[in-house]
């Protein structure tokens, strides 16, 4: 398959709207242990000036700015981007009267129609891993950033979700484990951002998921298109989750997700003479 076709299967398939991805954030939403919100997590960590141009591209249905409305500075012009015509339409109903506060655009991450150096931030949350070329996105963040820019990506841990993933495999071999073929995980993001940014750190996040209902498990399932047999008949995973949930009183997911910050060099690197 190719990066077209497979960046138009993922389109049509998980983001063509907000549902799938609306069903994984209430499960976080209802069910993490950790009091700090995600979302104000990653507003926490960054390090921007109160005067400046921020990219967001995958926002999705723009969360991360309803999350932190009261806390943007006057200073800041935003775009949010997206690839799917659906996720920006869902971001401007979601953010209501305050989307006057921000510019929208449908962007392909690969090809950004921007010129070198325009922002002083860009941010991409848990998006990077389905760019159809991870190089040619990363140098793209990396031209549009100003000298000193930062570029702030947020993803997960191979061993994120750890016991849903063991659990859909028991029921279906075949289902896809998506922690062997993610491109860019904390465990090798750094990697693909020093190829184009001196300075790349990581924050990591720490929380769990403590489940004690069913359904909304199933339906975060469900939504990830793992496995085509569960996703025809649901009802070996329901009564697995239910038995676990019955025996323990709840059902324990690790998470593992964090932040990669990576600062774009002041001056362009020197050539040997």
């Amino acid at each position: 398959m190719t990066h077209i076709t497979q960046a138009t299967a993922l389109l049509k398939r998980q983001y063509r709207d907000a549902s799938r991805l609306n069903a994984r954030i209430a499960l976080h939403a209802r069910f993490s242990v950790n009091p700090e919100p995600w979302w104000g997590w990653v507003w926490r960590m960054l390090h921007l000036p109160a005067r400046a141009r921020i990219l967001e591209v995958g926002t999705g249905p723009a969360d991360f700015w309803r999350a932190n409305l009261d806390r943007i500075p006057n200073g800041w012009g935003i775009t949010l981007s997206d690839f799917s015509p659906g996720m920006l339409a869902q971001a401007r109903a979601n953010l209501g009267e305050a989307r006057q506060r921000f510019a929208f655009a449908r962007i392909n991450v690969v090809d950004i129609p921007f010129p070198a150096e325009t922002f002083d931030g860009v941010i991409a949350n848990f998006m990077l891993y389905h760019a159809p070329d991870l190089d040619q996105a990363i140098a793209e963040l990396h031209r549009v950033l100003k000298p000193g820019g930062r570029l702030y990506a947020a993803t997960n841990g191979p061993q994120n979700m750890q016991q849903l993933n063991d659990l859909i495999r028991r029921l279906d071999p075949q289902a896809l484990d998506y922690r062997t073929s993610t491109s860019f995980g904390l465990n090798n993001g750094a990697d693909a951002l020093h190829r184009h940014f001196p300075t790349v750190n990581r924050y990591h996040y720490d929380d769990a998921l403590r489940v004690t209902e069913v359904a909304p498990l199933v339906a975060y399932a469900l939504s990830m298109d793992r496995s085509p047999m569960l996703s025809r008949n649901a009802e070996p995973l329901q009564r697995a989750i239910a038995r676990k949930i019955e025996a323990e009183g709840e059902f324990v997911i690790e998470k593992q997700s964090g932040l990669f910050e990576a600062i774009k060099a002041l001056y362009p690197a020197s050539r040997p003479a």
